[in-house]
């Protein structure tokens, strides 16, 4: 179960409130249903804060929406029925004459329909995280990792969109249609023609919509694809995607290039704006994709990333935040000391680690080779219960039993201090696009430089590497290494079967050693 507040939710990065506007005050609000507002944070815990104060201040507005209706509803039924009759006398209509016990008939039924409007309203709440749930699928990019049932209400929720959209279109041609059948041409020679302009759905804001729409990308993906378009426009002039050709491709490419854009960053924009106008081709608004062809500067090999030297890794160790128990602003508290060590024993990768909650350490019990019961740590590396944690593949949930240095080190109290939903590391805060980690990674940068470890080519990544190494050094099979970190299986044979057994995994972090390394002292 989740322990989000009723009506809170998360949007992109941000939280916002929602809540249904009661029945009764439906007229009131005209029609709508729902009230969201935004809160203005990414902070979990500030907005379960803003939470209960917009939620009270909701209250006291739907109160006073009551209060400026009558008080009497007799009074109130008698004035409406009061109103059709008036329109009905206006129409030379008769209308009969309306009875108390016509009144107190209806009077019974809303009192009926109350009760039953309540019950409606408290199963609505009920439905909140289901629906939340059911709309998630519309942000997981790798379809993969959907069920059948998933995917099949993933199409539902895209043709709505779009059949929606197709209407609004529609609805717009109509009204056009309707505007320009309502000039009346003067009575002396024709009406003049209109100035011709390109067609509004042939604007890129309008096709960057349509795709949305029926793509239904992630949001951090729409809004990259949305940037690079404008950065298009602001480089060529070109506001209408029929008017783009191969020439404006090019010259975005070079003014990217002066800019000092790297190649590969030259690389994905080119990529974005190919799908742009790919989706223009299919939507029949260009006749082939001026794009196709235009390739970025050759792309340079990749940063190496090397694993950590045990010299290196014991002068990490040695530094201020491992031995005298310095939590600098930037390196967020705990996750200073514990986020490299938690790399080193695990191979997990830097933001699954930023994404741990209390409830994802948890006691397993699992049957020995003997067949008795037998107890393990582990660390579920997973999407979370509300589906917010990011992971790089399907294949990267998994099990990680906690290795025996890590208990000793007291990262099994740090677990138990901590509420089932809360962070691990709550001073950790999500960047522009979510992630939780990101800005702790420019302070571990700093500060290894700062300790004299000032080769490139380690990383806060390079524990993934190191993890790999000395698991071969400790005879680790093969499989069971990609299962603990997240790979995927090498070939079709390792996909049958659900991989290796908890006491497989358990044995292993047993075996795991790092030769030659000093650890810390636990953290006071």
């Amino acid at each position: 179960m989740t322990d989000m507040p009723t009506g809170l939710i998360r949007r992109g990065g941000a939280y916002s409130l929602r809540r249904r506007i009661p029945n009764d005050l439906l007229p009131a609000y005209g029609g709508r249903k729902e009230v969201v507002k935004a809160l203005g944070t990414n902070d979990r815990e500030e907005a379960k804060r803003l939470h209960a104060l917009a939620w009270v201040a909701l209250d006291q507005e739907f109160s006073a929406a009551r209060q400026r209706e009558p008080d009497d509803e007799t009074a109130r039924i008698r004035r409406k029925l009061r109103q059709i009759a008036d329109a009905r006398a206006a129409a030379n209509v008769s209308t009969p004459t309306v009875t108390q016990e016509e009144v107190d008939a209806i009077l019974d039924k809303i009192a009926m329909d109350s009760g039953e409007e309540l019950r409606d309203d408290v199963l609505y709440e009920r439905r909140e995280l289901s629906r939340q749930k059911a709309l998630a699928v519309l942000n997981v990019e790798n379809i993969d990792l959907l069920s059948d049932d998933e995917l099949a209400v993933r199409d539902l929720l895209i043709e709505r969109n779009f059949a929606v959209q197709k209407a609004e279109w529609a609805t717009q041609a109509a009204q056009r249609s309707l505007a320009n059948a309502a000039v009346i041409p003067a009575p002396l020679g024709p009406a003049p023609l209109p100035p011709s302009s390109p067609s509004s759905n042939t604007d890129f804001a309008a096709v960057i919509d349509r795709w949305k729409l029926e793509r239904a990308p992630a949001s951090k993906t729409a809004a990259a694809h949305a940037a690079v378009i404008r950065w298009f426009i602001e480089a060529t002039g070109i506001q209408s995607v029929s008017a783009v050709e191969r020439q404006h491709v090019q010259s975005f490419k070079v003014a990217l290039l002066g800019r000092g854009t790297s190649a590969a960053n030259i690389k994905t924009k080119l990529s974005r704006l190919r799908t742009i106008l790919s989706f223009a081709v299919a939507e029949g608004l260009l006749p082939s994709n001026p794009a196709v062809g235009v390739t970025a500067p050759a792309i340079k090999g990749p940063k190496p990333v090397a694993p950590w030297p045990v010299a290196d890794l014991n002068k990490l160790l040695a530094g201020p935040v491992h031995q005298r128990g310095e939590r600098p602003v930037r390196g967020r508290g705990e996750a200073a000391y514990w986020l490299p060590l938690l790399a080193l024993f695990t191979g997990a990768r830097r933001e699954e680690l930023g994404q741990l909650r209390g409830r994802d350490i948890v006691l397993h019990t699992y049957t020995s080779p003997e067949g008795a019961d037998a107890d393990a740590w582990l660390i579920r590396i997973d999407y979370g219960e509300d589906g917010a944690n990011q992971l790089k593949t399907a294949s990267s949930q998994r099990n990680v039993p906690v290795h025996p240095s890590l208990v000793e080190l007291g990262f099994i109290q740090l677990v138990k201090g901590t509420a089932a939903g809360d962070l691990l590391f709550p001073q950790l805060r999500p960047n522009g696009d979510g992630k939780l980690t990101e800005k702790w990674g420019d302070w571990f940068r700093a500060y290894r430089r700062e300790l004299g470890i000032v080769d490139p080519r380690l990383r806060f990544h390079s524990f993934r590497h190191s993890f790999k190494d000395f698991c071969r050094e400790a005879g680790i099979l093969e499989g069971i290494q990609r299962q603990l970190m997240g790979h995927a299986a090498s070939d079709v044979a390792d996909q049958y079967g659900s991989g290796f057994s908890t006491h497989q995994l358990v044995a292993a972090i047993r075996a795991y050693r790092i030769p030659g390394l000093s650890l810390p002292p636990p953290p006071a």
